[in-house]
C-alpha cells in the first residue's frame, strides 16, 4: 500500500458563468500557465495541487465546473462534499457579475470573502486558493475562523485597492 503523501484533503469548486475564466484560474494555480484560448469545459474537470499550510501538507482537489445552463444538474451534484467554493465572474462582463446571485442560491453559507484575481497577470491566484484552504483548515481544526490581519477583504464600492503580498503557501 502506498504511503499517503498529504495530511488533509480539501475538495474545492470553481463555479460561475461560462467563459468567465474558471479554467484559466485553475491552470494558473496548478500549472502556473495561462492561455487566452477559450475552450468551454464540458461537464466537470479537476486538478490536484498540494500546498503546505501551518506545517501540514494539504492536497487540494479543485473541481472546475461548466458554466453552461445545460450542465447545471451535473455540476450541482459536485457541491456535496465541497469544503470550499470560489465564485468566479468576469469584471468586463456585467451579466456574469449579476448572475452571481443565481450561483449563490446553490450555496448554503451566507458571508463570502471577495478577492479580485487575474489568471492573465497572475494576480492573487495563489493567495485566493491558500486563503480558501486556510479558512477550511480553521473550520476543520474546530476553531472559529479568527480574523487574521494578514487577510484582506476588498470592497470595490469604496474603490479599495489590493495591497502587495507575498506567496501565502510555503
Amino acid at each position: 500500500m502506498a504511503k499517503k503523501t498529504y495530511d488533509l484533503l480539501f475538495k474545492l469548486l470553481l463555479i460561475g458563468d461560462s467563459g468567465v475564466g474558471k479554467t484559466c484560474i485553475l491552470f494558473r494555480f496548478s500549472d502556473d500557465a495561462f492561455t487566452s484560448t477559450f475552450i468551454s469545459t464540458i461537464g466537470i474537470d479537476f486538478k490536484i495541487k498540494t500546498v503546505e499550510l501551518r506545517g501540514k501538507k494539504i492536497k487540494l482537489q479543485i473541481w472546475d465546473t461548466a458554466g453552461q445552463e445545460r450542465f447545471h444538474t451535473i455540476t450541482t451534484s459536485y457541491y456535496r462534499g465541497a469544503m470550499g467554493i470560489m465564485l468566479v465572474y468576469d469584471i468586463t462582463n456585467e451579466k456574469s457579475f449579476e448572475n452571481i446571485v443565481k450561483w449563490l442560491r446553490n450555496i448554503d453559507e451566507h458571508g463570502i470573502r471577495f478577492m479580485e484575481t487575474s489568471a492573465k497577470s497572475n494576480t492573487n491566484i495563489e493567495r485566493a486558493f491558500c486563503e480558501l484552504a486556510e479558512a477550511i483548515l480553521d473550520k476543520t481544526s474546530g476553531k472559529e475562523a479568527a480574523e487574521n490581519p494578514e487577510r484582506v477583504v476588498i470592497d470595490r464600492r469604496n474603490n479599495d485597492k489590493a495591497p502587495g503580498y507575498s506567496k501565502c503557501c510555503a
